[in-house]
């Protein structure tokens, strides 16, 4: 059997082979496919889908492989996250959203014991508010001065009851009013210390 190879039967096929990637718009190594237009894409084993700006910088990430699971990452122009959303570590949902800086400036998502919750805080890392559920299970809403000491308590405290509780700004009470654990009304007045300094209830 004759295994000479016919030179112009290779070259043929090779300019036949260039001819038909040509054609259908297709290099050897395709590193960009332009636009593409489907129905459903599935990723699986936890891989990610990111999009990155022209300096190589990833401006939107979406992968399985977060703290928790799910994970969506927006990015600025910087390369700095600007919003998170997923699960965390211990598979609580989460949203939280970044300063120009970097530093976290809001979080919306689910607490320790199951609670939902919103927080917001300064660019020093501060908390300055909280909603949401306190310890006893019932709603919240605390504000805090520059420094995270609390100066706005409205909420609900235990046994049920409601009450509005201010600070100043060392964090010690100023003035509490709402129910006492007879379940009637009930204001105190404290100086700079905390200490109660005059005081009226209802009496059932």
């Amino acid at each position: 059997m004759d295994h000479r190879i016919d030179l112009k039967s290779l070259i043929i096929g090779m300019l036949v082979t260039l001819l038909l990637f040509s054609l259908l718009g297709m290099k050897p190594d395709v590193t960009d496919l332009g636009s593409i237009s489907v129905e459903s894409i599935i990723v699986k084993n936890g891989g990610s889908i990111g999009i990155e700006s022209e300096s190589g910088d990833i401006l939107a990430l979406m992968t399985g492989k977060g703290p928790g699971g799910g994970y969506l990452m927006l990015s600025n122009s910087f390369g700095k996250a600007v919003t998170t959303a997923g699960a965390d570590e211990n598979g609580r949902g989460f949203y939280a959203s970044f300063n120009d800086a970097g530093g976290q400036s809001c979080l919306m998502g689910t607490g320790g014991n199951g609670e939902g919750l919103f927080r917001t805080l300064n660019k020093h890392g501060k908390p300055t508010l909280y909603m949401g559920s306190n310890s006893s299970g019932g709603g919240s809403m605390t504000t805090y001065n520059e420094v995270g000491e609390e100066t706005v308590y409205l909420g609900t405290g235990s046994g049920g009851i409601g009450f509005l509780r201010t600070a100043n700004e060392y964090g010690r009470m100023t003035a509490y009013l709402g129910s006492s654990n007879q379940n009637t009304g009930m204001i105190i007045l404290c100086d700079r210390d905390g200490m109660t300094q005059w005081a009226e209830t209802i009496n059932p």
